[in-house]
């Protein structure tokens, strides 16, 4: 294939020019290649740490043969593992009467500080009650998030190990638990993101520890179970979004009217405010006359059998104060009902009972099918007749769908029936999903679409001083802005993490950032990013840490170098269909899709390799043709850690940021200095420059 653009040739899957960037025609997709490039092997990452230890295993020693006890300990380490196994958790291992887990390597997740407690529940949940009828167990656990190096054991084995202070915080909370207590570090709580219910237990200094960790224990979940106990938690009034909420608003009074409904289908990227939006309406909803129930579909629920179903099922069945099976008889077996439709809807309903362990339905599992396929056919049946009663008994109704991209898929029939059932009744379907496969249902003429994008500035400036409980300098507001491109929960975040780590402060009534540069990304974002690094290929995700090297923007050319072999045939295009990164403008450019998506891929290299391509970047530019940019060039000699080659550097590309009139980026070239200064003069004096220019910045 050749550029119509530039006339290079390109290979026949390619989407963009290797040469000039522009878009070629569309191919078919492309398969994952692998490449046989050696990588320094390891990475940095966010993960939750599980430690949970048996209570009394001494005391059962003294009291029980010790072959009985190793086996009883044995099944309930074995149990253990199954759990965190079931929430897709790594068990790093066993140490005596103790398990060892992480959730987030060495895949993640952008739910793990929630898969982990989760985890953490269940194991408490089964050891009290031992199918065997043995004696109950107590379980001590602790739970920690943070950074972690996974990266080769050192004993020649090739294989992969964590090492971090997540892990030994996890160890030492669990050892201040009480017996049946599941302690969590604030982190965890944060990265549940009002998933976990918790109750504060105070602050404490862990031994081995200089700084203080605030506690929390595990009383259960929220918002699953009563998502109204998630939603009536919020301080701050809803932000922006007055154009899409008066296009919600709009679909209920058009049904209340003409007494048909529409589906609404909210798209958006990972904390746009999907769910949020959609549930401000709810009060107004309720008002109008409708009936609201709410659903929400999890990454770690996809498996389970007909999930959605039962959980609508029972959403229906609370508005009612009865458990969902015994409103399913009342609804489905009515007087005059055929006898045999009712032993085959019983029949079916058992089926799903037995296999998604719910009670109720013991007498009719001896009518279950034979053939799963017919099982399946008689249960949409059974869906059908119940939306239909569901809507006949209480009238206009409102469904949230939540999280629609991770259905089980059992369920998606059930779906595609409420989704029909909108077109003729007085029935309104919210939906929220993220961008990526639609379902086949959207292009209904009854679905609309509300496609949720960042915040504007001005609006961002608004939740960024509702958050931080004062106002922002407007320079400072626009820098967040910049950074987090008017995502909600990455705005939350950044200013949350500013002001905990003091480089947000508050100064004559208004919150100023007082450190040059970027604020820190926090832990929380880097998981909800680093799931979606973690769903690329090997190859892809290679290439895209690499390019974090060079920067927000790169050419090919720069990160074929830094590479040292050629990209595979399809790389790029796979990061573009990610959304991770996006051709820009010139021959061969690239940027980054967002700032945080670069800062998480460059989070996620070990430090040492970073150092070493920072190097070989700037030799290339030193190397390269003129002119020479010194600030650049500054840059990666201080990111390769080459303080004598630095400095100099440094102090250069400030005076001219000054002479230019960049008083933030001085401070920030200065304050790189005196980080890498050996001289305490040096320190002192470079230290000095960087507040001089902060404080020029402010005015």
């Amino acid at each position: 294939m050749q550029c119509p653009s530039c006339g290079a040739p390109s290979t026949r899957r390619a989407r963009f020019c290797d040469q000039c960037g522009a878009q070629l025609a569309p191919p078919p997709a492309a398969p994952v290649t692998d490449r046989s490039v050696p990588v320094e092997a390891g990475d940095r990452r966010v993960v939750t740490a599980l430690f949970a230890d048996l209570v009394d295993y001494v005391r059962m020693l003294a009291q029980h043969d010790p072959e009985e006890v190793r086996v009883r300990v044995g099944t309930a380490l074995g149990r253990m593992g199954e759990a965190i196994e079931r929430l897709d958790g790594t068990r790093e291992k066993f140490i005596g009467d103790a398990v060892f887990a992480v959730f987030g390597w060495p895949r993640a997740h952008d739910d793990d500080a929630v898969r982990a407690a989760l985890a953490a529940l269940e194991i408490r949940a089964m050891l009290l009650e031992p199918d065997d009828g043995g004696e109950p167990l107590e379980v001590r656990i602790g739970l920690a998030t943070g950074e972690v190096v996974a990266a080769a054991r050192g004993d020649g084995t090739g294989d992969l190990a964590v090492t971090g202070e997540a892990i030994t915080t996890a160890a030492r909370i669990q050892a201040l638990a009480r017996p049946g207590e599941i302690l969590l570090d604030e982190a965890t709580v944060r990265g549940g993101r009002e998933r976990l219910a918790v109750d504060d237990r105070g602050s404490v200094v862990l031994r081995g520890q200089s700084s203080v960790v605030r506690l929390f224990s595990l009383t259960g979940q929220s918002g699953l179970i009563d998502p109204g106990a998630r939603r009536a938690s919020r301080e701050n009034p809803l932000v922006g979004r007055a154009t899409e909420m008066g296009r919600l608003r709009r679909a209920l009074k058009r049904a209340r009217r003409s007494g048909h409904g529409s589906v609404i289908l909210v798209t958006g990227e990972a904390g746009m405010g999907k769910s949020r939006l959609v549930a401000d309406l709810e009060g107004e909803a309720r008002e109008l006359g409708y009936t609201w129930a709410w659903t929400e579909s999890v990454s770690y629920g996809r498996g389970e059998p007909y999930r959605f179903a039962r959980l609508f099922a029972q959403a229906i069945a609370d508005e009612h104060g009865i458990d969902s099976g015994s409103y399913a008889r009342q609804l489905l077996f009515t007087p005059g009902t055929d006898e045999a439709a009712l032993r085959r809807y019983g029949g079916a309903i058992a089926a799903v009972a037995r296999d998604a362990a719910f009670s109720g339905w013991e007498a009719e599992a001896v009518d279950v099918p034979d053939d799963p396929a017919e099982t399946a056919a008689i249960l949409s049946e059974v869906a059908a007749e119940y939306v239909k009663r569901v809507l006949d008994t209480d009238g206009p109704r409102v469904v949230v769908l939540d999280d629609l991209h991770w259905l089980d898929t059992s369920s998606r029939g059930m779906v595609e029936l409420l989704v029909g059932a909108a077109a003729a009744r007085p029935l309104v379907v919210l939906a929220t999903t993220r961008p990526g496969v639609v379902p086949s249902w959207a292009a209904l003429d009854h679905v609309e679409r509300v496609d949720l994008g960042g915040l504007e500035p001005d609006e961002t400036a608004q939740l960024a001083t509702m958050i931080a409980r004062a106002a922002l300098d407007a320079g400072d507001a626009r820098r967040i802005h910049e950074r987090t491109q008017g995502n909600p929960l990455f705005i939350g975040e950044t200013v949350r993490a500013s002001i905990e780590d003091g480089t947000l402060e508050l100064r004559d009534g208004r919150m100023v950032l007082v450190e040059p540069g970027a604020p820190r990304l926090p832990l929380t974002l880097r998981a909800v990013l680093g799931a979606r690094l973690d769903g690329l290929d090997e190859p892809a995700r290679d290439v895209l840490s690499v390019a974090s090297v060079v920067g927000i923007g790169f050419r090919l050319a720069e990160l074929q170098d830094l590479l040292g072999v050629p990209i595979a045939p399809g790389t790029l295009d796979r990061l573009v269909d990610a959304a991770l990164i996006i051709p820009s403008t010139g021959s061969g450019q690239w940027r980054f899709s967002h700032p945080l998506v670069h800062e998480t891929a460059y989070a996620g290299m070990l430090a040492s390799r970073r150092r070493r391509l920072h190097a070989r970047f700037a030799d290339r530019l030193e190397a390269g043709p003129p002119p020479l940019s010194i600030e650049r060039l500054a840059v990666h000699r201080a990111a390769a850690g080459d303080a004598v080659r630095a400095v100099p550097l440094l102090v250069e590309a400030a005076t001219a940021a000054i002479a230019v009139g960049a008083p933030n980026e001085a401070a920030g070239f200065w304050r790189n200095a005196a980080d890498l200064a050996t001289d305490p003069g040096d320190i002192v004096r470079f230290r000095a420059a960087a507040d001089a220019a902060l404080e020029a910045a402010r005015g």
